[in-house]
């Protein structure tokens, strides 16, 4: 009896160190396994199955995983958007003003806007591509690997290492 009375009360120490008090409780296992997403003070985070903060309440809004890009969710902060991965690190700064779901352009890449320009991350969290063009299409429309870029009235073609290859105008 003893031993189960030192186990109950250490259990309960230990879930204390880790007690926090948020304004909200998601239930667990909605958004990723083994997590329940929290809100405080407006802000949402995660935590674990034993109430250990595994993300920071830091950002206003976070997605789904696995949507735009697998093992990663879509996190807004001030306004600006980046990701976290499913062991709650922060891959890509919440620095955009939109992020595409991935490989819609580009395989492996999603197309990002910061300031009005247009530009690319990898599937790593990496830009490729600096947003600094007006528009960019697709790639493979007008050329195997190439995709149109404009900046300004210059019409260019970046190829699929993001590097600029060819000029449209004289």
């Amino acid at each position: 009896m003893k031993k189960l009375v030192f186990l109950l009360c250490t259990m309960l120490s230990l879930a204390s160190l880790h007690a926090q008090n948020y304004n909200k409780i998601e239930h667990y296992d909605i958004n990723r396994k083994g997590w329940a997403q929290v809100t405080l003070n407006g802000k949402s985070g995660f935590i674990d199955k034993e109430g250990k903060e595994v993300v920071k309440p830091v950002y206003d809004e976070i997605s789904q995983f696995d949507i735009s890009r697998k093992g990663w969710a879509e996190v807004k902060s001030g306004g600006k958007f980046g990701f976290i991965d499913k062991e709650g690190k922060e891959i890509v700064q919440p620095k955009y003003d939109e992020i595409s779901m991935f490989d819609i352009s580009h395989k492996g890449w999603a197309q990002v806007k910061s300031g009005g320009k247009f530009g690319f991350i990898d599937n790593e969290g990496k830009e490729i591509v600096q947003p600094k063009y007006d528009e960019i299409s697709m790639f493979d429309i007008k050329h195997k690997g190439w995709a149109e870029v404009k900046s300004g009235d210059k019409v260019l073609f970046i190829d699929e290492k993001g590097k600029e290859v060819l000029s449209a105008n004289k």
